[in-house]
């Protein structure tokens, strides 16, 4: 590897399709709504709480899975929220954007490649094995491994770490305030995945991994 440049991806909604994360975790939530017998709509009550919690969580770090023990206890008093069927339904139903593997596969061996997530440790490697995508990272920084979620500079500051230390960063990510902001708040050049063309303080928006090829050659990143 001759450049001292390096990729930085977010996972959720960034390598895979908002489509598969959500139908990941509506048929978990499908699941607990028909074991606990409970009439209502599920999906928008834990989604809209579980939002406000990681925001929370920015401050008072837990992991996803906590947070989602949380939600379920404080809305339907539930204490049994079937995990090892969380992490099964994200591994039968997740699903990659379409152009990733053609991406990534022309990266590998010419730029340090680095996940960036906040997910948990145990949900990351079981979805990547599932995704059988592991192998295209030189390292793997997980919110759990540092204790904090982006934006938080602790995560992004480890990435650097394990990447060691690249002159030259390029950032991407879906979310705005924890991909997009926490990475222009280091200085990185940014790339929102972003379907609906919303909003951005991103340098440069994309629909898919093809748009990203174009943006790393103009950089002159390979």
């Amino acid at each position: 590897m001759a450049n001292n440049s390096a990729i930085l991806l977010d996972f959720s909604n960034t390598i895979t399709t908002v489509e598969s994360e959500n139908e990941s975790i509506g048929k978990w939530l499908d699941l607990i709504k028909e074991r606990y017998n409970i009439k209502e709509d599920v999906n928008s009550r834990f989604k809209a709480m579980r939002l406000e919690k990681l925001v929370d969580r920015e401050k008072r770090f837990r992991t996803f899975m906590e947070i989602n023990k949380e939600v379920l206890s404080e809305i339907y008093g539930i204490s049994e929220i079937f995990e090892e069927e969380y992490y099964a339904s994200h591994e039968k139903n997740l699903r990659l954007r379409s152009d990733f593997i053609p991406f990534i596969t022309q990266m590998v061996g010419k730029i340090k490649i680095i996940m960036v997530t906040d997910a948990d440790n145990v949900y990351t490697q079981r979805t990547l094995a599932a995704l059988k995508i592991a192998q295209y990272f030189d390292s793997i920084v997980t919110a759990e491994n540092v204790g904090a979620p982006k934006p938080n500079h602790k995560i992004f500051n480890e990435a650097l770490n394990v990447a060691q230390h690249p002159s030259k960063v390029l950032f991407i990510g879906d979310s705005e305030r924890r991909d997009i902001e926490g990475a222009k708040s280091m200085k990185f050049f940014t790339v929102k995945m972003d379907d609906d063309s919303s909003p951005t303080i991103a340098d440069e928006i994309v629909h898919n991994f093809s748009q990203v090829t174009e943006i790393i050659k103009r950089r002159h990143l390979l």
